[in-house]
């Protein structure tokens, strides 16, 4: 903890405008100084306390993955006792998750791909027996940049044009975990039965969403929320996970 406050406030190396994710980089990977992270990863990993939190929810034993990135998520769900298989289509990224991976010592239970999900022969290639699929797609091109849009909806998330709903049903699982920006479009979710999570802070914060559901119930969600729902009935039946910060 001394750690943390002694350089959190160290200027960014990849430049101001990912300084606040620099600054919160300990609570990103409580390994950090070991880790190996780029630019990108800084500001899409998630936060260790949540990505543990959320893999604890996972059923089963075997997850998959998808936009697997620096390996944030893989590893959280490795440390909760799932085997793992990460999909990344970029290779870099691919070496600095499997080297994540290795210095928290689960390494051995994760298999790394560099693959393209969207693609016949990747989506070939999974196990076929899968018991939860992670979904974490872009939010956007940047750090930030989903906040430049009033609301983000589900054609919003595809990926390579793929929309989510159909590579799920081109995917053997059982169920589907997603984690979803805080402006997204919420209301699709609330007729559905799932497990649905906002992670906040004490003062009320929004740090995104988190939605655990059945294969078949996550492919036949709508493309948008009724128009007329409010903001307070689009989020009816979300359970408030309160975090420091």
């Amino acid at each position: 903890m001394q750690q943390m406050s002694d350089t959190q406030h160290m200027p960014c190396p990849y430049g101001p405008e990912f300084q606040i994710y620099w600054d919160m980089r300990y609570r990103l990977f409580s390994k950090f100084d070991q880790a190996m992270v780029d630019a990108t990863g800084l500001y899409t990993m998630l936060p260790e306390a949540f990505a543990l939190d959320m893999a604890k929810r996972a059923s089963g034993s075997k997850t998959v993955d998808i936009c697997s990135g620096i390996g944030s998520m893989s590893v959280a769900l490795a440390r909760s006792g799932q085997r793992v298989t990460a999909i990344e289509i970029d290779e870099d990224r691919v070496a600095m998750a499997r080297h994540n991976a290795g210095i928290y010592g689960v390494a051995d239970r994760i298999d790394f791909r560099q693959a393209d999900i969207t693609s016949t022969a990747t989506l070939h290639s999974l196990p076929g027996d899968i018991d939860t699929l992670f979904l974490d797609p872009p939010w956007g091109d940047g750090p930030g940049d989903y906040q430049r849009r009033q609301v983000i909806y589900l054609e919003d998330l595809r990926l390579a044009g793929m929309d989510l709903r159909v590579l799920v049903d081109k995917i053997a699982c059982r169920e589907v975990m997603m984690r979803l920006p805080p402006n997204f479009d919420i209301g699709i979710f609330r007729q559905a039965r799932c497990e649905k999570i906002a992670y906040v802070t004490r003062t009320g914060y929004l740090h995104f969403y988190y939605m655990r559901m059945p294969k078949q119930e996550f492919i036949s969600i709508p493309d948008k929320s009724a128009s007329h729902l409010s903001l307070q009935e689009s989020r009816e039946g979300i359970e408030a996970y309160y975090v420091q910060g």
